[in-house]
């Protein structure tokens, strides 16, 4: 069973009205430790650090605000009830179309992601400053450990923030009375100080399983902030929607940063030896199957040196990640007593033709099935996520070894695995055109994807056949598709490739034709037939060309065309509303602005 923290009791920061170091570390009370007592007592400086990990599992934050809805409906994952865009709280979230009044978000609340990743960087803010202070980091090991933990969980949590709102305050020391209300930063200030904050870190910081510290994937190492730093140089030197003017309300182009230290060849390289050194020092690697990774995962294994190198934690009556992500459960099983659980979130219908058939990963990311009175079924289950949908395989209730009892199903979220490093190394290395070397890191991930007896087609002949730099980029962009389904990382990849209003606008197009049967789907079948042997589903018919009646007994024909009915119209009209492109970010939400005393506004064209 996982760790459960013991969190330091913080006030909790109010949109944007912080409560600083001093307040909750009260010099004038007796019975508080004052921040210098705290700050050199290795034991009471942890717990502070430890609590900077709480603002992950509060309501409105990773647990079922932001990781539900970030990320979805792109070419890969997408928001399985795609209803009213205009006016859906969380469908617009999901369809290009959120607006600032979004109750879901944060109107009518007392704080939503945004505040609770802010309440994160508070918290790292007052650990980082007290440590250096008062904690000789110097000199102290255990010291040294936290100050890197706090300064790479900050750097996390402005990730997110990147990620959702783009230009955001940057606060890189505990609020006082003169700093609680600031007007966003240029993004490229905050990229600049986070990736040499990780660079410090990742001196302070042993690797996996060198220490009992970070002996599990819950507490952060020097392979996930060197990890880290590489995904941020990445996205830094990308593409993205940056405001004209931060002054701007309404203009805005899609481009890269205009600093030269960012864009250029240096950092990027940087960022390659970080890799390098994660690849042959770190301890870890790929796990031998694919599959193992994900029941790992949903059997709470937390050790280190093994794929995951950093996951956020959550107990096991916290985080909703297979509420959202899992295979739908329209009834209950050994491992679940609730009904109607999962299937939110799916996978895009496309996306299981967009695999080799020989490819073990199509199976566990693109799954046709859902679970219905004790077994897996292709029925039509009712509304909802009840629907017909592909699901995400590898994020499924029966592959636990406990019982989940609420819709908080303690599932780790998964943030950095081995093959990420690979693949970033891969791409960092074509950009270098160092293409034999990006072909290597690529080869080491197709290999675990692929049986040996399929690697001379898949893997050498696949591979041989790429001989430039720009085949070699679309080679990493199918596969960064095809190996991180439903793990949040799509979307920022084709922003920072420019990439997401094109592959968001074929997307739909492609379903369109899927739906239909024409073009590149044309030979996909309408009948489709299931049975069940030793247990196991399965299903004939789903595959390309398989037009045929199956051999065998035991086959039941289903009453419907399972991929007309997946692909509704709503499906098709509502995945994006707005050219992606101009809607790269969600808006501050109004509970934000209300309290900011006036310094935040927003940009992108949001009223």
């Amino acid at each position: 069973m996982k760790n459960r923290y013991k969190y330091l009791s913080m006030a909790l920061l109010a949109g944007m009205a912080f409560t600083s170091c001093e307040d909750y570390l009260d010099s004038e009370s007796k019975s508080s430790y004052t921040e210098k007592v705290v700050f050199a007592n290795p034991s009471l400086a942890e717990d502070a650090v430890i609590n900077i990990y709480s603002f992950f599992g509060e309501t409105n934050s990773h647990r079922s605000r932001y990781m539900p809805y970030y990320g979805m409906n792109t070419d890969v994952e997408y928001y399985n009830d795609l209803t009213n865009p205009a006016s859906d709280e969380k469908t617009s979230l999901c369809s290009y179309s959120a607006f600032v009044s979004n109750g879901w978000m944060g109107s009518g609340s007392s704080y939503n992601a945004y505040t609770c990743f802010f309440n994160g960087i508070e918290a790292a803010n007052c650990c980082i400053t007290g440590i250096r202070e008062n904690g000789k980091p110097e000199s102290n090991e255990t010291m040294a450990y936290l100050l890197g933990e706090s300064l790479t969980l900050r750097a996390q949590y402005y990730y997110d923030l990147l990620r959702c709102w783009g230009d955001v305050p940057a606060r890189f020391e505990p609020v006082t009375e003169a700093t609680v209300y600031l007007a966003k930063s240029d993004r490229d200030i905050i990229y600049k100080q986070i990736i040499a904050d990780l660079k410090e870190a990742a001196g302070y910081l042993p690797w996996p399983g060198k220490t009992s510290r970070t002996s599990t994937t819950e507490r952060v190492n020097k392979a996930y902030a060197l990890g880290l730093r590489a995904r941020l140089i990445l996205m830094a030197s990308g593409y993205s929607l940056r405001p004209t003017s931060l002054d701007d309300p309404a203009g805005s182009e899609v481009r890269k940063s205009t600093d030269s230290y960012l864009t250029g060849t240096a950092l990027l390289q940087e960022a390659y030896t970080d890799l390098q050194n994660v690849i042959s020092n770190s301890g870890c690697s790929l796990n031998a199957t694919y599959e193992s990774i994900w029941d790992e995962l949903c059997q709470d294994v937390i050790t280190s040196n093994r794929e995951s190198i950093f996951e956020v934690p959550f107990a096991a009556g916290r985080g909703r990640f297979f509420y959202h992500f899992g295979v739908y459960h329209h009834t209950t099983s050994d491992h679940l007593s609730k009904t109607k659980y999962g299937g939110q979130n799916c996978p895009v219908p496309t996306l299981f033709y967009e695999y080799d058939k020989a490819d073990t990963r199509r199976d566990l990311n693109s799954v046709p099935y859902k679970w219905n009175n004790g077994a897996y079924t292709m029925e039509n289950l009712g509304n909802g996520a009840g629907n017909p949908s592909f699901n995400f395989g590898k994020y499924d209730y029966e592959r636990m070894n406990r019982t989940v009892t609420s819709n908080d199903d303690g599932v780790n979220l998964p943030v950095l695995r081995f093959a990420d490093v690979l693949l970033m190394a891969s791409e960092i290395a074509n950009e270098l055109n160092e293409l034999t070397d990006a072909k290597g890191y690529l080869e080491q991930v197709r290999n675990r994807a692929f049986a040996p007896v399929d690697r001379a087609v898949n893997v050498t002949a696949y591979l041989n056949a790429i001989t430039n730099k720009e085949q070699m980029l679309q080679a990493i962009q199918k596969e960064r598709m095809l190996e991180f389904p439903g793990e949040m990382l799509r979307k920022q990849d084709l922003i920072r490739w420019n990439l997401l209003g094109k592959n968001v606008k074929e997307t739909v197009t492609n379903m369109k034709a899927l739906r239909d049967r024409t073009g590149d789907y044309a030979d996909v079948p309408t009948d489709v037939y299931t049975r069940t042997k030793n247990g196991k589903l399965e299903v004939y018919g789903l595959d390309r060309g398989e037009f045929d009646k199956p051999s065998g007994e035991g086959w039941t024909k289903l009453d419907y065309d399972f991929i007309t009915t997946v692909i509704k119209d709503n499906l098709l009209d509502n995945y994006y509303s707005n050219e992606p492109d101009s809607r790269q970010y969600w808006p501050l939400f109004q509970t934000d602005l209300d309290s900011s005393n006036g310094y935040l506004i927003n940009n992108y064209g949001y009223k």
